[in-house]
C-alpha cells in the first residue's frame, strides 16, 4: 500500500500522525499537516474505479436499503440545502458535481436555466440517466460552462482536491459561483467535548481528507480561485451532542430531538460557528 508522503494541499511534508482511528480500516492511519493544518488519510490506495463502479460508495450505509431508502433518509437535509441555494440558481445553468442519487437536481430543476449532474457512482448516474437528467461521470466530460457549481460533501472523498477544483474553474462562467460544503475536523465533538467514540466515529476510509477553515482556503487560493465567504455550518445540534455525550454513539438528533427547538439548534449552532466549532464548512468560491 503506498503511503502518502506530502500534504495534498499545500505540498508540505512536515507531517505527524494524529492518534485517530478509522471505524472500519485497519493500517490507515490519519496524518495533520504542520504548514497548513490539513489533515488526510495516509494512504488513498483503497479507493479505485471499481470502487465506484460497483456502487459500494455511498450505498455501504448499513442502516439504509438501496437508493429510495437513502433518499428519505436524506430527504430534510436535501430540503434544507435547498433553501440555501434556490435563490442563487434562479434561471442559472447548474452543474450538481457529486449529485448522488440527484436529489438536490430534482429540488432545483424548476428554478434554474438548466441543470446538470457530476457523480462517479454508477447505480446512482444510470439511475438518473434514466429520469431523463444529463449527468457526467467525471470532470473531463464536462462541455459547458456553468453559472453555479454546486459541491456538497465531495471534496473529502477526492485525493487531489486542489485538482479537482482547477478542473471545475475551467467550467465556470467568469462572474460564476462555487458553492462549497465540506466535514469541519474541528467539529465540538472533536475538540471541545473530546468524544472519544466520535473520534473514531468521523474517521472512515470514505473520507480521505479532513479540512480546517485554513486548510480549505489554502486549497481553493492553490486552485487559483477566490474565497468570497466561509462560515460554519450545522447539521446536527444540541440533541445530537447531549447524546454522544451520554451514550458514545450518533442518533441523537432524532432520538433526543424532543430536547431542541428550531430556535434553540439556530443558536446553538451561531455560537459554535462563531468559535469555529461547527461540524460543516460552507464557502461561496470565484474565479
Amino acid at each position: 500500500m503506498a503511503k502518502n508522503t506530502a500534504c495534498p494541499v499545500c505540498l508540505g511534508r512536515f507531517l505527524r500522525a494524529r492518534p485517530e482511528r478509522l471505524r472500519d480500516a485497519e493500517g490507515i492511519r490519519v496524518l495533520e499537516c504542520d504548514d497548513c493544518t490539513h489533515v488526510f488519510l495516509d494512504s488513498f490506495d483503497h479507493i479505485n474505479e471499481a470502487y465506484f463502479d460497483r456502487g459500494e460508495f455511498l450505498l455501504n450505509k448499513p442502516f439504509l436499503d438501496g437508493v429510495d431508502d437513502r433518499l428519505r433518509h436524506y430527504e430534510h437535509e436535501n430540503s434544507e440545502r435547498f433553501d440555501r441555494v434556490g435563490p442563487l440558481v434562479v434561471n442559472k445553468r447548474v452543474l450538481d458535481f457529486g449529485c448522488g442519487a440527484g436529489a438536490l437536481i430534482e429540488k432545483i430543476l424548476p428554478l434554474a436555466k438548466s441543470v446538470e449532474g457530476l457523480e462517479k457512482t454508477e447505480p446512482f448516474r444510470r439511475r438518473l440517466i434514466q429520469r431523463g437528467h444529463r449527468v457526467h461521470e467525471k470532470i473531463g466530460d464536462l462541455d459547458s460552462s456553468y453559472d453555479v457549481i454546486l459541491a456538497f460533501h465531495v471534496v473529502e472523498h477526492l485525493p487531489d482536491p486542489v485538482e479537482s477544483l482547477r478542473g471545475l474553474a475551467k467550467c465556470l462562467n467568469p462572474d460564476g459561483l462555487i458553492y462549497l460544503e465540506v466535514p469541519n475536523v474541528n467539529d465540538a465533538l472533536m475538540t471541545l467535548y473530546d468524544v472519544e467514540p466520535a473520534q473514531k466515529f468521523l474517521f472512515f476510509q470514505d473520507h480521505l481528507q479532513y479540512l480546517t477553515r485554513a486548510s480549505l482556503a489554502r486549497t481553493v487560493k492553490r486552485a487559483g480561485l477566490r474565497v468570497v465567504t466561509m462560515s460554519g455550518h450545522n447539521r446536527f445540534g444540541l440533541a445530537n451532542h447531549l447524546y454522544w455525550l451520554r451514550h458514545g454513539k450518533p442518533g441523537g438528533h432524532k432520538i433526543w430531538s424532543f430536547l431542541e427547538s428550531k430556535t434553540m439548534f439556530e443558536e446553538y449552532s451561531r455560537m459554535l460557528a462563531a468559535a469555529d466549532l461547527s461540524d460543516t464548512l460552507v464557502a461561496e468560491i470565484r474565479l
